[in-house]
């Protein structure tokens, strides 16, 4: 026995030695200067443009319901963007927008940028300025809308309006794609597959909005990071009702329905059951942030074959990010008991979002929460569930032609894939393509991303200038 485990300490010893070994042998890439000089007529043109973009309060709609404001949205798109209107092929589909730039041979498979053009909802509380005003302020443009998802629309579409000025032809065609509910989950873009699903039309790649460069995303990096989303999580609803006889609350029995459901929350929030595990591309996405760190992670993350189980036991703990990038997510977000305080209710219920992860979907993630409801006397009613959108590949020619772009237009970033959290509209255009990618080329700080959604909402102008750019040079460079 002493043997054994003296060899066991030995064989620890050298598997810690060989790690710091490689550990030592991870450099971080040289850093870059980003030598771009942005020039005071493109922040003037992105103020002005997104500016009037912004002014316009398109918030989420079902396509029955009253479309003007999209509508006046596409006059001042056509106003400040007259090449596109001029050049590509245009089609409405109940609000949502398609565009098609015809390319030189047409044998070969386009391209598609898309984005969106709803909002949020928003009010005046809180602002630095009117919610929906587009003023600049300290060298950023403010407004619903700004940064998500009218940046991503701005960049795009005035790439394209100056490449057709400078006489450019596409070698291919290039779509653009802009529905009108994606915050709300609703139809637009599907409407769209559909259209071109009809048509016959696949495409090479496709960039929504999801990613974007971050300033260091976790915590003790030393750069930012244009991080591309590869998947996103899916998503599901779920009532859990408990059912009882209800009656006055001054003789309560024990084990009342409300109880049961406590009970049931409180451990689901205890245990935390959803099966965690590291998927290749979020293997990648730390390996690639690896060099970022100081020596300590970046030991943990660049020899995550011998740490793999300690990643996975300690990220959930670290913080709520680590537990989403492994597991399904599971949130209680509504309530209902009775309707007086001294009622005690026969049917209250629960309701509970869950984002599920790639590895365990909807049907899997409901069976791991219904051991619990059975055994709490629950019952769990799926209100609405669809399951994560497929992985696209991170070693194809189209995704190395887009990391060499950002690696071109951003050298002092790093690049790594990254799965979404959230929702965006590319997870139905998975259905026409291989390779649905979700970056958008625009710098954004920790305080502007969590801004999205919220107030002062916004997006430098500087940053803007730099996605047209990047937009300008993926295209003229594609040749895939």
């Amino acid at each position: 026995m002493q043997y054994v485990l003296i060899g066991i300490l030995v064989l620890i010893a050298v598997l810690i030695g060989i790690a710091a070994i490689r550990t030592l042998m991870i450099k971080a890439p040289a850093t870059g200067k980003c030598e771009t000089v942005i020039t005071p007529e493109e922040t003037e043109t992105a103020a002005k443009k997104l500016g009037d973009m912004v002014r316009v309060p398109t918030v989420s709609k079902n396509e029955d319901e009253d479309l003007s404001e999209f509508y006046k949205f596409h006059e001042v798109l056509e106003k400040s963007f007259p090449n596109v209107h001029k050049t590509f092929e245009k089609t409405v589909l109940n609000g949502t927008l398609l565009y098609r730039w015809k390319g030189s041979d047409p044998n070969r498979r386009p391209i598609l940028f898309m984005g969106h053009q709803d909002v949020v909802p928003a009010n005046d509380h809180g602002w630095k300025c009117p919610a929906y005003s587009g003023e600049v302020i300290d060298g950023a443009i403010y407004g619903r809308g700004s940064m998500d998802c009218k940046s991503t629309m701005y960049v795009e579409l005035q790439a394209m309006e100056e490449l057709i000025a400078e006489g450019f032809v596409p070698p291919c065609d290039i779509w653009l794609e802009y529905a009108i509910n994606e915050e709300t989950g609703g139809d637009g873009a599907a409407s769209a597959v559909r259209y071109l699903k009809e048509k016959g039309i696949e495409f090479a790649i496709v960039i929504d909005e999801g990613g974007a460069i971050v300033d260091r995303p976790i915590a003790g990096m030393d750069r930012e990071y244009a991080v591309i989303g590869v998947t996103e999580k899916g998503y599901m609803d779920l009532k859990i009702s408990a059912k009882g006889k209800g009656g006055h609350s001054s003789t309560p029995p024990r084990n009342t329905p409300a109880a049961r459901l406590f009970a049931f929350a409180n451990e689901i929030e205890k245990k935390r059951p959803f099966k965690k595990h590291l998927i290749p591309e979020v293997y990648e996405m730390f390996g690639s942030m690896a060099s970022s760190f100081s020596f300590g992670m970046r030991m943990l993350l660049g020899n995550i074959w011998l740490f793999k189980p300690l990643l996975i036991a300690l990220m959930p703990v670290v913080s709520p990010f680590g537990e989403a990038i492994l597991s399904t997510t599971c949130c209680f977000t509504m309530m209902k008991g009775s309707d007086a305080c001294n009622v005690i209710p026969k049917e209250p219920y629960l309701v509970a979002n869950l984002r599920t992860s790639v590895h365990q979907n909807c049907e899997e993630s409901l069976a791991v929460l219904k051991k619990y409801a059975d055994k709490y006397d629950l019952e769990i009613e799926i209100i609405q569930a669809r399951d994560a959108s497929p992985v696209s590949n991170i070693h194809s020619k189209e995704y190395a032609y887009l990391t060499d772009c950002i690696k071109k237009q951003f050298p002092d970033v790093g690049v790594a894939p990254y799965v979404i959290m959230g929702g965006t509209d590319c997870r139905h255009f998975h259905a026409l393509t291989e390779n649905a990618l979700r970056f958008c080329p625009v710098r954004m700080s920790n305080e502007q991303n969590a801004a999205c959604h919220a107030v002062n909402e916004n997006v430098t102008l500087s940053a803007l200038a730099e996605g047209v750019r990047f937009f300008k040079e993926f295209v003229k460079g594609y040749n895939l």
